[in-house]
């Protein structure tokens, strides 16, 4: 299972830089871009802080820069990746306690399902995102995990 998530980290890694990209070359880059780009980083700072039980250094609608959000991702990544190397398939059945945020009840999720929720969470903005980039770029980005794990044939 750890090398099953070490993959998919370096995958969003993958997708995530392509996407900041994108919005730097874009012609204009609206601020609701902005706002979802800071939202999926503050996201994956946010579920970080709740497995390793530290406080929270971000905001979930956190706005930033660009540049301040590139800065939290190179950041977020590393800290990400330094963990899912240290860890074991124990640590990932572990038990992570929160309060969920639309309702503030108390719930439980295991590290495995946190680490899936934020992949599919930051998967979801991006494509949100692409849509909002239309236009706006000369070629959007596929950040797919089809293109990031596929080879093309010889």
């Amino acid at each position: 299972m750890k090398q099953y998530f070490i993959k998919l980290i370096e995958s969003e890694i993958w997708a995530n830089n392509l996407l900041a990209e994108a919005l730097e070359k874009a012609i204009v880059v609206d601020d609701r871009s902005l706002l979802l780009f800071s939202h999926l980083l503050s996201s994956y700072s946010m579920w970080m802080s709740r497995i390793k039980v530290t406080e929270f250094t971000t905001t979930i609608f956190q706005e930033r820069t660009l540049d301040e959000s590139q800065q939290l991702m190179q950041t977020m990544f590393a800290d990400l990746q330094q963990y899912l190397e240290t860890i074991d398939d124990k640590e990932l059945e572990r038990i992570v306690h929160f309060t969920f945020p639309i309702d503030g009840s108390k719930r439980t999720m295991s590290v495995a399902d946190a680490l899936m929720h934020i992949v599919t969470h930051s998967c979801y903005h991006r494509g949100q995102i692409i849509a909002q980039l239309k236009g706006k770029i000369d070629i959007l980005p596929l950040t797919t995990y089809i293109a990031f794990a596929s080879k093309l044939e010889a």
